[in-house]
């Protein structure tokens, strides 16, 4: 699963890597890349960014932990921070329930996940 969605993701050009975040009680294993904030306060600053799951059905189950450094300030509610690469992370609760849900087999993908609702968050930061 983790493999896939890390393929999927150096395939937008992203950098994607698979680790395991072994302090991260919801979930061991997480894909970790840099991304492009194009919205909102960090626009034009290149972000850490990590994903990890809740369920082990993707692509039928999206992403649902966004992890940023806890350097990132963020208005957001943390569900935990845990230690990964000597440094502080925060994790998120985001599932994008709103319209993964409703999406055709074909769009569950990560260009979707990226494109619709991480960058959303990210533009929220």
């Amino acid at each position: 699963m983790l493999d896939q969605v890390v393929r999927e993701l150096r395939e937008l050009g992203l950098d994607a890597r698979r680790v395991e975040l072994p302090s991260f009680h919801a979930s061991a294993g997480a894909a970790v890349f840099t991304v492009p904030v194009e919205n909102g306060r960090h626009k034009g600053r290149t972000l850490a960014v990590g994903v990890s799951f809740q369920e082990s059905a993707y692509p039928e189950y999206p992403p649902h932990f966004i992890h940023l450094k806890s350097a990132v300030r963020t208005g957001f509610t943390r569900h935990s921070t845990h230690h990964f690469e000597d440094e502080e992370w925060s994790a998120y609760s985001f599932p994008p329930s709103d319209f993964w849900d409703g999406l055709a087999p074909a769009e569950k993908n990560m260009a979707t996940y990226v494109r619709r609702h991480l960058l959303r968050v990210l533009s929220q930061l």
